[in-house]
C-alpha cells in the first residue's frame, strides 16, 4: 500500500497512462501515414517496438525525477532540501515545506490529468479523420484524378502481392489468399482485363518501381496493398497508382471487423474505384456479386483460399492436390452452401485424375460434386468453368465444353484462364490454329505465366513451327525456367537421337519414360540398361494407377532390343498373365496423352500377336475418346504394333493418318522408332522421308528470305 502512494504521489501512474495513450496514437498514425508515402512495412514495425523499449525508462524518469515550477528535479535532492531544517524553526518550516510539496504535486498531477485529457481527445479527432474524413477525401480524389489518368492505350489492371503486415508469420497465407481471390473476382467483371495471379507474384518484394512494372506488363493502373490481421479485427491498405504517371488516383484504409461481409465489401469497393479509374461501368449485378460474396463462414472462407493456393495448376503435384480437396473438403463441411469451394473441388478432383496421380474414381467423384455445384449455384462463374473442365478433361465432350467456356467468356470476356482452358479444348479437338491463337490471348493477360507460355511452345514446336516457338523458350529461359526448344523430349520429337540423348540430366517427373525412348531409338544395349536403372527412372515414377505396366512393359521392350529375347519374352507373359486376371486391364484405356504410358495394342504388338493388335484396333475405332492431340501417338503405337505383327500395309495406313494430321514433320520423330525399322524399305515409307526433306528444304529457304 505504501508503494502505491507513492507511485501516486511521484505520477508514475499517470505517466504510465499518459505513455500508453500517447503510443497508441503514434501506432495509428505511423500505420495510416507511412504507407501512403510508400514506407518499408519494417518502419512501422520499428515505431511499434521503440514506443514498447521506451515505456520503462519513462517510468524510471517519472520515479526518479518530479516535475516542478522550476522544471524536472531529482526526487532525492527535493526530499534532501526539505528535511535541512532544527528547531522550532525547522519544524514550522518542515510544516510549510510539507504544504508545499503537497500542492506542487497537486500542480503536477493536474498537469499530468490535463495532457491526458488532450491527448484523448487527439486520438478521438484522429479517430474521427481516419474513419470519416480521410475515406471522404480519398473518393473525392478519385474522381477528380481519374480524368487525368494515363492517356496510354494499355489497358490491363495489375494487383502487386500484397504485403502481409500481420505480427503471425502463419498469416501469410490468408493474404496471399486473399489476393488471388481478389484477383479471380476482378477477373470475372466484364471489361476488366486483370493480369492473373501467376504473373503478378513474379513482382513479390520487387525493387522496381510502379511505372517500371506497369511498362513490363503494359497495364494501365497497378493496385497495390498491404493486410494487418489483428484477433477479430483486419486492417486493408490500398492505392490505385497511373501506370504511367506514377500519380495516386486512389487510396484507402479499411479498419473492420473480420468478416467475410467486411472482405467481399472491400473487394466491391476496389472494383468500383478501378472501374472509376479505368472510365468502364461496373453493372449492378456485378456490383451486388462482388459484395455478397460465396460464403458467410470466415473459417469456410479461410479453408477455400489456401485450397485455391495448393490446386494451382503450375504447381501441382499429388501431395499439393490432395491437400486441396482437403481444404475444399473442409469449406464444405464449415458451409455445404458453398457452392464455389464445390466447384473448385471438381477441378481439383479433375487434376488428380487428367494428371495421373490417381484413377478414374476421381473423375468419377468429380462428376458427384459437379451435381452439388449445379444445384446450389447454376449460373455462378466458378460452376460454369467447373463443368467445361468436367466436359473437357471428364468426357471428351469438346464441342460441349467450347459452348460452356463461350458462355464464361461472354460474361467475362477477358478471363485469362478461360482463355487458357479453350486453347487446350480446341487443341483436343485438332483445330491447332484456334489453340495457339487462344493460348496467346491467354498469355496476354497473363504475360509472365511460364506454364502458358510453355503450352503454346510446346504446341508450335509439335507443328514444326520452329521459328515461332524459339522466342517463346528464350523468354521462358530469362523467367529462368529449365526448358528450352532444345530439350530432350524436344530433340526426340526433331529425330536427333544423340542431341536428345545428350538433353538427359536424369529422371522426367511428368514423362517418367523419356529417357527409356530415347536410349531405344539409339539401340545402345549401354543406354537402354541406363535408362531403365533407378537414377533415371526412379520406383516412385514406376507405376501410375491408370498404367500399372508402364514400366514392366519398357524393360521387356528393352530386354528384346539388347537381343535378350528370351528374358523379354518372358516378361512379356508376365505381363500379360498379370493383366489377364484383371477385370479392366487397361484402366487407361486410350486416354493416356502423348504416349507418356501404354496404350492396350503395345502389348501384342511387342508378341507380335496379330489377332491381338486387330481387336486392338478395333476397340481404338470405337470406344477410344475424341483427342486430335494425342490421336498422333495413338496411330503411331498402332503402326508400331502392327508393323511388329507383320501387317505393313495397316501400320502404313496409320501412319498416314498421323503424318496428314501433324503434317510432314510428324516424319522426324517417327523416323527413329525401332518398331518401324521393318518399314524403311516400303516406298509409301520413303514417300513421306521426301515429303519431310521437301518440307524442311522449303522452311529453311523461307527463313533465309526473311
Amino acid at each position: 500500500m505504501n508503494l502505491l502512494a507513492e507511485l501516486r504521489r511521484r505520477n508514475v501512474i499517470r505517466m504510465a497512462g499518459l505513455y500508453l495513450v500517447g503510443a497508441w496514437l503514434a501506432t495509428q498514425v505511423a500505420g495510416t501515414v507511412l504507407p501512403i508515402f510508400g514506407a518499408p512495412d519494417w518502419m512501422a514495425r520499428a515505431v511499434v517496438i521503440l514506443l514498447a523499449i521506451g515505456f520503462i525508462p519513462t517510468l524510471v524518469i517519472s520515479w526518479v525525477f518530479e516535475l516542478t515550477p522550476q522544471g524536472l528535479r531529482r526526487e532525492d535532492e527535493l526530499s534532501e532540501r526539505r528535511s535541512t531544517y532544527s528547531g522550532v524553526d525547522r519544524r514550522a518550516r518542515r510544516s510549510d515545506a510539507s504544504a508545499d510539496e503537497k500542492v506542487a504535486s497537486a500542480q503536477t498531477a493536474r498537469r499530468l490529468d490535463r495532457t491526458i485529457i488532450v491527448v484523448l481527445l487527439v486520438a478521438l479527432v484522429y479517430f474521427a479523420v481516419d474513419k470519416f474524413f480521410l475515406a471522404t477525401q480519398f473518393g473525392a480524389a478519385t474522381k477528380a484524378e481519374v480524368t487525368q489518368a494515363s492517356s496510354s492505350n494499355r489497358d490491363l489492371i495489375a494487383v502487386l502481392p500484397f504485403r502481409n503486415r500481420s505480427a503471425a508469420t502463419g498469416d501469410e497465407y490468408f493474404v496471399e489468399g486473399i489476393h488471388d481471390d481478389l484477383l479471380t473476382q476482378l477477373s470475372k467483371v466484364a471489361g476488366f482485363k486483370v493480369i492473373s495471379r501467376t504473373s503478378m507474384m513474379h513482382y513479390v518484394d520487387s525493387k522496381l518501381s510502379i511505372p517500371e512494372i506497369a511498362q513490363e506488363l503494359g497495364a494501365a493502373v497497378v493496385l497495390e496493398g498491404a493486410v494487418q490481421r489483428s484477433g477479430d479485427q483486419v486492417r486493408v491498405n490500398v492505392q490505385l497508382i497511373d501506370g504511367n504517371t506514377d500519380v495516386h488516383l486512389w487510396a484507402e484504409i479499411y479498419d473492420r471487423a473480420l468478416n467475410t461481409e467486411t472482405l467481399f465489401e472491400i473487394q466491391a469497393d476496389i472494383a468500383k474505384a478501378i472501374a472509376n479509374a479505368m472510365k468502364l461501368v461496373l453493372s449492378s449485378a456485378e456490383a451486388s456479386t462482388l459484395a455478397n460474396g460465396s460464403t458467410h463462414n470466415l473459417q469456410a472462407y479461410e479453408a477455400f483460399l489456401q485450397g485455391k493456393l495448393l490446386a494451382a495448376l503450375d504447381r501441382a503435384t499429388p501431395e499439393r492436390m490432395q491437400s486441396a480437396i482437403q481444404q475444399f473438403d473442409r469449406a464444405i463441411a464449415l458451409d455445404p452452401q458453398f457452392a464455389d469451394a464445390w466447384s473448385r473441388k471438381v477441378r481439383a478432383q479433375l487434376t488428380s485424375y487428367w494428371y495421373g496421380f490417381s484413377d478414374v474414381s476421381s473423375r468419377d467423384a468429380a462428376i458427384v460434386s459437379m451435381e452439388q455445384a449445379r444445384r446450389l449455384a447454376p449460373e455462378a462463374m466458378e460452376t460454369w468453368l467447373a463443368q467445361a473442365y468436367i466436359y473437357y478433361w471428364g468426357s471428351r465432350d469438346y464441342d460441349s465444353a467450347e459452348a460452356t467456356l463461350a458462355r464464361v467468356l461472354e460474361r467475362a470476356p477477358e478471363l485469362a484462364e478461360a482463355w487458357y482452358a479453350r486453347g487446350l479444348v480446341a487443341r483436343r479437338d485438332g483445330r491447332f490454329d484456334d489453340c495457339v491463337k487462344a493460348l496467346r490471348r491467354s498469355l496476354e493477360l497473363d504475360p509472365l505465366n511460364t506454364d502458358i507460355m510453355l503450352e503454346v511452345a510446346n504446341t508450335l514446336l509439335s507443328l514444326g513451327r520452329d521459328e515461332e516457338a524459339a522466342p517463346i523458350y528464350k523468354r521462358l529461359a530469362e523467367l529462368g525456367q529449365d526448358v528450352n526448344m532444345f530439350s530432350a523430349e524436344s530433340e526426340l520429337m526433331r529425330g536427333n537421337v544423340e542431341a536428345a540423348w545428350a538433353a538427359v540430366k536424369g529422371p522426367n517427373e511428368f514423362f517418367a519414360s523419356l529417357p527409356f525412348q530415347i536410349a531405344i531409338a539409339s539401340r545402345d544395349p549401354q543406354r537402354i540398361q541406363r535408362a531403365l536403372s533407378l537414377e533415371l527412372w526412379p520406383q516412385a515414377l514406376r507405376q501410375v494407377p491408370d498404367y500399372p505396366e508402364t514400366y514392366a512393359m519398357a524393360e521387356a521392350e528393352g530386354l528384346l532390343a539388347m537381343g535378350r529375347a528370351k528374358e523379354g519374352k518372358q516378361r512379356l507373359a508376365e505381363i500379360k498373365a498379370r493383366l489377364d486376371k484383371l477385370d479392366k486391364p487397361y484402366p487407361g484405356g486410350w486416354s493416356s496423352s502423348g504416349g507418356y504410358f501404354y496404350f492396350p495394342c503395345q502389348l501384342p504388338g511387342l508378341m507380335a500377336d496379330l489377332a491381338g493388335v486387330r481387336a486392338a484396333e478395333n476397340d481404338y475405332l470405337e470406344n477410344a475418346p475424341k483427342d486430335a492431340w494425342a490421336d498422333s501417338s495413338r496411330r503411331a503405337a498402332l503402326a508400331v504394333a502392327f508393323a511388329r505383327a507383320g501387317d505393313a500395309e495397316r501400320a502404313l495406313h496409320h501412319l498416314d493418318v498421323v503424318v496428314q494430321m501433324v503434317g510432314p514433320f510428324a516424319y522426324a520423330s517417327l523416323s527413329v522408332m525401332p518398331g518401324f525399322d521393318s518399314l524403311r524399305e516400303e516406298p509409301r515409307f520413303k514417300a513421306m522421308k521426301t515429303a519431310y526433306e521437301r518440307w524442311k528444304a522449303e522452311r529453311k529457304q523461307a527463313a533465309e528470305d526473311t
